[in-house]
């Protein structure tokens, strides 16, 4: 062998053994190797698995497992019915029969979608159920409704000893039949968090248990009353079908900080007396509580308040002097909204009238006037020309928002006149120290500062014998921030044209332009 292929060679076999050397993942410690494997997605976790017999191992002793029908290895595309279920179901046995026995489980997830209904038992999700209590789970999600999107029919009956399980500190159950059919009382001993959605066989729902902090019910049908006894409850959801009924029984969570309430039955009685006693309560989202006029609440605590299409609602009142953030969506329908804090942000979403007649914009003028005091007000119309209030009407109104210094617009697309809509606005709240544009998560914005030592006389014809004088009269310099060139022109021109007192207009990084 000549000098040069020895010299090649040791080169090869030096290379190869420093590879060798530099392979240190597969050296390491068990635990080490399932810690990374945490920080993957369950599949590419599951493909590692296969590059070495250690790797195999980690795997096979894993601390959490997710079989889901469209990621498990033996793929069921193609198959339909009973085939399917069976395949994958032969897949979730091969796996657990090669993981040893009593390893303790973190979190066992279950995911696929039953095409048929499957009243009776099936042995192999029985067996997966079984094996993921006997291995002390702690974060078990069952679902057998998958990504399904329509109305699913096909309830399993689970067994109920899941939820007496001592290990199980999270459940969550999609799909599901529980039984007895009519009245079932849960008691869950160890269980903090609890998430039942599209389950069904339950009229009345009674769930118990000292250590639940978190409870959500989603879209179980045929439920007609739920009753909760948990002294340290901090978070309830529930959300009914559109035409549900059901009746919500808190009394005894006096912890309870978070609340979401969607088709419920809550009446004006139940927003006003029950929910003084939940004096920790922060967060308080109602939507679409047909039942629903009068919502008056007083609580110090309260820092987010939603009403969110509850098309009944006569008047709002809310007493919260911690109150930060508002949000309403709907149409004008709420005669009277009051608001007791000093400091809160309004965010409203106006479902505008289509004819847009003049009952519409003194109606809007009204119901804006009772956010005057906002420290930001942001506004979402399905029409930007639904915020515009025409000149003839503007004569028989005064703007509604005159105290208000930060005003946003959210719009879905540009507008198609921008000077129309900023003269609109500025009517609206006539001494803004700022408007914005929000549109696909870019904000523009226009920052006005004031002539606040000259006297304001009569010198436009618009405001003669007024008590309020539109903002022509006191702007002296304008800021505009991320507009695009052709829109600066324009509002340039149209405030040079408008603004009687402005002395200058500057873009954001430029330098002031003389007017």
């Amino acid at each position: 062998m000549s000098a040069t292929k020895k010299s090649k060679a040791t080169r090869s076999s030096m290379i190869n053994y420093s590879i060798q050397e530099l392979d240190l993942i597969s050296e390491l410690p068990e635990p080490i190797i399932q810690r990374i494997m945490s920080f993957l997605t369950y599949k590419d976790a599951a493909k590692m698995s296969v590059l070495s017999k250690h790797f195999a191992s980690a795997w096979n002793c894993f601390p959490s497992i997710s079989f889901d029908e469209t990621l498990n290895m033996g793929s069921c595309a193609g198959l339909k019915g009973k085939p399917r279920l069976d395949k994958f179901l032969r897949y979730v046995s091969g796996f657990l029969s090669r993981r040893p026995q009593r390893i303790a489980l973190r979190k066992f997830c279950f995911s696929f979608n039953l095409e048929d209904s499957y009243e009776q038992p099936i042995n192999g999700i029985d067996n997966a159920i079984r094996y993921a209590i006997e291995n002390k789970v702690k974060e078990l999600k069952l679902d057998i409704v998958g990504k399904q999107k329509i109305i699913f029919q096909a309830h399993y009956s689970l067994p109920i000893k899941v939820f007496s399980a001592n290990s199980i500190t999270v459940l969550s159950l999609k799909g599901f039949m529980l039984e007895p059919p009519q009245n079932l009382t849960l008691n869950c001993p160890s269980i903090k968090e609890l998430n039942l959605e599209k389950c069904k066989g339950m009229q009345t729902l009674k769930i118990s248990g000292e250590k639940l902090k978190i409870v959500v019910i989603e879209l179980c049908q045929g439920l007609d009353k739920v009753e909760i006894d948990a002294s340290n409850l901090e978070s309830f959801s529930f959300g009914g079908g559109a035409h549900s009924s059901c009746r919500i029984n808190l009394i005894t969570c006096k912890s309870l900080k978070y609340l979401c309430l969607r088709n419920a039955q809550v009446t004006d009685e139940w927003i006003k007396h029950e929910l003084a006693q939940f004096l920790r309560l922060e967060v308080l989202k109602v939507v679409y509580c047909r039942l629903l006029e009068n919502f008056d609440v007083t609580n110090s605590n309260l820092k987010t308040v939603e009403l969110r299409y509850c098309f009944k609602l006569q008047k709002i009142e809310i007493y919260a002097r911690s109150l930060n953030t508002f949000a309403y969506s709907g149409g004008l329908k709420p005669s009277q909204v009051i608001i007791y804090s000093p400091c809160v942000h309004a965010k409203l979403s106006l479902s505008a009238d289509r004819g847009l007649s003049d009952h519409w914009y003194t109606t809007l003028r009204e119901f804006l006037a009772c956010f005057d005091h906002c420290k930001e007000l942001e506004i979402d119309c399905d029409m930007d020309v639904a915020l515009i209030v025409p000149i003839i009407v503007r004569k028989n109104l005064l703007p509604p928002l005159y105290d208000l210094n930060y005003l946003k617009l959210v719009t879905k697309q540009k507008p198609e006149n921008i000077n129309d809509l900023v003269d609109g606005l500025m009517w609206l709240a006539p001494r803004l120290s700022k408007l914005s544009f929000i549109s696909n998560c870019q904000e523009k914005s226009l920052k006005f500062e004031y002539n606040k030592t000259q006297a304001i006389e009569d010198d436009l014809d618009c405001c003669k014998l007024r008590p309020i004088k539109c903002w022509r009269h006191s702007i002296r310099k304008v800021t505009m921030e991320n507009f695009e060139d052709c829109e600066n022109m324009i509002l340039e021109k149209f405030l040079a044209q408008n603004a009687l007192r402005l002395e200058a207009t500057s873009r954001e990084g430029n330098a002031c332009a003389e007017v």
